[in-house]
């Protein structure tokens, strides 16, 4: 509404003045005026034009304003210290053991571990005083209601926070110790809110590890092992098309000029493809398996990466993790009982924070606790 207005306000405005220019050579006795009807006319074929230059000037406006913020926030997040404390060890540490020594994967000892998050409103912490031991190698899976402290779990192990008080050993050693960045590079982690960046499906799997990313046949190996690659090789330009570009701020008119060079390399462009939320989730699948290439991965982190995948989906996903587990230990957080839980080599179950038990699918089944209320939930819905 508002760009009408403003057309017609130019446009009337330059009628008068127009208007204006003839009557007064006519008052002066000046020799007769030139007529700007014709360029008049033109002005007038040419509204739709002058709206759409006028819309896309108004609307790419706003996106620039967008895109200096955010290029605002990106140079002032580099500026922001960390708050977690950095320590001078490397990790791995040097071993006594020879080059031939392979690293069984991180071990973790929690002891009194508790945290809030910072401003929290809750009266209970999310982890109250876990005490805990996760061997090397080791395949756990953690189970337990919404809101038990899973997740929060997982990132102070992969030290994305820090305890507010206990102590984690990661290799028998304070993980305050270890230099951060060691352990970052040591860590893989799997979760539901992983991002998809608009760019082509081999960058964003490529973002796994960026050395080997314009190795398109080790990103074509990554897309195979999370599942991706299924839909990927469906689509015209396969794992060179690019995710949800932002074509609404790259508008040109051309008149109908289709066969104009710019014309064919917009076509190009202007492809939103939209893909499901299963399918995202094996984008950010196959971005651990590339990962995982770099041959630096000891802990992998998995937080609910399957809650929009199908049953066969899902199944395929924990095989495939599971094949590659070696010389990593692997730490699920899921929903779903069942195949995980059944070749986990440690359950634990949590509820309002802390932890109410711990074992195998078989021992907690047999104790009759927690776990295997919960696993009895799900399994009567499949049986009559």
């Amino acid at each position: 509404m508002y760009i009408d207005t403003l057309y017609s306000i130019l446009l009337f405005s330059y009628l008068e003045y127009e208007k204006a220019r003839e009557n007064m050579a006519d008052y002066n006795d000046e020799p007769p005026y030139t007529s700007y009807s014709p360029s008049i006319a033109i002005l007038q074929q040419s509204s739709n034009t002058l709206r759409w230059s006028l819309e896309t000037l108004f609307r790419t406006n706003e996106h620039f304003r967008r895109s200096i913020k955010s290029i605002r926030n990106l140079y002032d997040a580099q500026k922001v210290t960390n708050s977690l404390k950095d320590g001078s060890l490397p990790y791995p540490r040097a071993t006594e053991k020879g080059n031939n020594f392979k690293h069984p994967g991180m071990s973790f000892k929690l002891r009194n571990v508790s945290f809030s998050y910072p401003g929290s409103q809750k009266t209970t912490q999310s982890l109250n005083n876990i005490s805990l031991d996760i061997g090397a190698g080791k395949l756990v899976v953690i189970v337990g209601a919404n809101g038990s402290g899973k997740s929060t779990l997982v990132r102070v192990l992969a030290r994305l926070y820090d305890p507010t008080s206990g102590q984690i050993l990661i290799d028998d050693q304070p993980s305050t110790e270890y230099r951060m960045n060691d352990i970052y590079q040591a860590t893989a982690i799997l979760s539901q809110d992983n991002l998809i960046y608009p760019l082509s499906f081999a960058e964003n799997i490529g973002l796994g590890y960026p050395e080997l990313a314009s190795d398109l046949t080790k990103v074509k190996e990554a897309a195979e092992e999370g599942g991706s690659s299924q839909f990927i090789e469906k689509l015209e330009h396969g794992l060179h098309t690019t995710l949800n570009p932002y074509i609404d701020t790259m508008q040109i008119n051309l008149y109908g000029n289709r066969t104009h060079p710019l014309y064919q390399e917009m076509e190009k462009i202007q492809k939103v493809i939209d893909i499901s939320g299963g399918e995202k989730q094996r984008i950010v699948a196959s971005r651990s398996f590339m990962r995982f290439k770099s041959g630096n991965v000891k802990f992998v982190a998995v937080d609910e990466p399957s809650s929009a995948l199908d049953a066969e989906g899902e199944l395929q996903l924990f095989d495939r993790l599971i094949k590659v587990r070696e010389g990593k230990t692997m730490v699920f957080v899921t929903h779903r009982f069942g195949h995980l839980t059944k070749h986990a080599d440690l359950i634990i179950c949590m509820k309002d924070g802390a932890i109410l038990e711990t074992g195998t699918h078989e021992s907690l089944i047999s104790s009759n606790g927690e776990y295997a209320k919960l696993y009895n939930i799900q399994a009567s819905a499949f049986v009559e």
